[in-house]
């Protein structure tokens, strides 16, 4: 029975020993602290980044002063904070413990330098920083990489989708984008719409007959300068008035506008501008002419719609869904109050009843 308690002991040490070794051998994520960093130079002064998938596709951005640019859509800006965000992503990878160190794993992870599921080439100016591979995924958040010089494949806790190669999704989407508040005119459908401001009400005014302290006359005399925008119709004849409201939202959406492409400077016959659904000109404070504002239907399947401004060379790409609102909140009978329902018909109705009693009688 003793030895039987002692063999039963014995086994019970090496299965804790072998849990602990199975725990200890497992690949770690790239938190571990005091492991080597993916990237080993310093990425301060990164000014060059480039992607490449496996299809061949392939984005270079390049940081011009402050700004952040694609060269290969005419120098467009790029997501700068975005750009920034991959960087530090690449910098905080940690190695961990490699997975394998084979050339046979490498092509097995999808690490070769021909097939691989991205590879990131950092620069500083001409001189490369670090150029990294990344290949298969492993669980959730995880992926095989390793540097360029390396045989080693580690895992770390990124995703292919945080590094897209593809321009479109790296562009400034909010770049056409003005505030609501600078639009001084709208004409549309026919329609001029004039921007009025007017001041803000202050509540608190009629709540208490205390004199403000300097602070609370400070913020009194900002509230002053504070303003509401109202809407009014120009030249509107006696049967049209117009929905402020409804002006109201056809700003802010022309203001907040997003792009999902950069379509180049040439028109295509896709784009449907010799046939535009909507045309529309914003007079913007501080400038010295209208902006004018084409969209044209797509043709393709998407349902895309394709947007041109005078002020700009490129002609962009922007969600079905968006278009489709601007298209209807620029409609005349989107912005007008709706006129009374016509009662003639049902006059001429009534009077038509009745000669056809008179006949009948």
């Amino acid at each position: 029975m003793k030895r039987t308690i002692q063999i039963l002991v014995v086994l019970f040490v090496v299965q804790v020993g072998f849990a602990i070794g199975i725990n200890f051998y497992q690949p770690q994520a790239d938190s571990t602290e005091g492991n080597d960093k993916l990237v080993a130079a310093k990425t301060d002064g990164i000014d060059h980044l480039t992607i490449e998938d496996s299809d061949g596709t392939k984005v270079a951005l390049v940081k011009n002063g402050k700004d952040w640019q694609l060269p290969d859509l005419g120098n467009f800006p790029a997501d700068g904070s975005k750009v920034d965000g991959l960087i530090s992503k690449l910098s905080d990878l940690h190695e961990g413990l490699p997975i394998a160190t084979s050339s046979g794993a490498i092509k097995r992870f999808k690490l070769a330098k021909d097939d691989f599921e991205r590879r990131i080439t950092l620069k500083k100016g001409d001189e490369a920083v670090a150029t990294l591979y990344f290949g298969t995924s492993q669980g959730t958040h995880q992926i095989h990489a390793r540097r360029e010089e390396q045989d080693e494949v580690y895992a770390v806790t990124m995703g292919s989708y945080d590094a897209p190669a593809k321009a479109d999704d790296w562009i400034d989407a909010t770049v056409l984008q003005v505030s609501a508040n600078d639009i001084d005119q709208m004409d549309v459908a026919g329609l001029s719409l004039v921007a009025k401001p007017a001041p803000a009400a202050k509540p608190d005014d009629a709540k208490t007959d205390k004199p403000a302290s300097d602070k609370n006359a400070d913020k009194a005399d900002q509230d002053k300068d504070k303003a509401v925008v109202t809407w009014d119709l120009a030249n509107a004849a006696p049967d049209q008035k117009l929905q402020p409201a409804a002006a109201s939202t056809l700003a802010a959406m022309v203001a907040r506008v997003r792009i999902s492409a950069v379509l180049g400077k040439d028109a295509k016959p896709e784009y449907g501008m010799d046939h535009p659904v909507l045309k529309m000109s914003l007079s913007l404070k501080g400038k010295d002419k209208p902006v004018d504002y084409v969209i044209g239907k797509s043709d393709g399947k998407d349902g895309d719609y394709t947007l041109k401004l005078s002020s700009r060379p490129e002609y962009f790409r922007i969600a079905g869904y968006t278009g489709k609102q601007l298209v209807e909140h620029a409609d005349a009978k989107a912005l007008l109050v709706a006129k009374p329902a016509d009662t003639k018909p049902a006059d001429d109705a009534g009077a038509a009843a009745a000669n056809a009693s008179k006949a009948m009688n």
